[in-house]
């Protein structure tokens, strides 16, 4: 089964955060100061055993740690951190089994990176930092395997 064979059988049932943290830095002047925001976006697929038709999990992590860019010290001037669960259902096809989704669940991302970031955009007007933006979009490459780490843009 290809990665699109499988987006193509599911249906997205829902998106819940389950967690939202972001922070300044104690003693550090932000808002003035030019960064770079450093995103991962971490997905870890499970299968909900006994639900007919299949039925899987995706947890999600999206995480976004600002650093200055005009200084040599690497010094964390912010972080943020948002926690989701997706909920996909199996809506045509063949059975989908947890190897499929496990080995092509990456393709789901491109679906779901977009109401994260722009959540994570809101927490950064929240703190203040409306002249920082995050990317809306992933890169059109993403690499498949089911043991990948989380995609990083900078």
């Amino acid at each position: 089964m290809t990665a699109e064979e499988l987006f193509r059988s599911l249906t997205l049932e829902s998106l819940s955060l389950t967690g939202l943290q972001a922070q300044l830095q104690p003693g550090v002047e932000v808002r003035n100061v030019e960064c770079n925001a450093h995103v991962e976006f971490q997905l870890t697929p499970t299968l909900i055993e006994g639900s007919s038709p299949p039925q899987f999990a995706l947890q999600i992590r999206l995480t976004c740690v600002g650093t200055p860019i005009r200084t040599a010290q690497r010094s964390k001037l912010f972080d943020l951190e948002i926690r989701a669960v997706a909920m996909y259902r199996q809506t045509g096809g063949e059975a989908l089994n947890a190897t499929d989704f496990a080995a092509h669940h990456a393709i789901c991302a491109r679906q779901l990176f977009p109401a994260l970031s722009a959540r994570a955009q809101g927490l950064l007007a929240d703190l203040g930092l409306q002249n920082i933006r995050l990317p809306l979009d992933l890169p059109r490459q993403l690499s498949a395997s089911a043991d990948q780490g989380p995609v990083v843009l900078n």
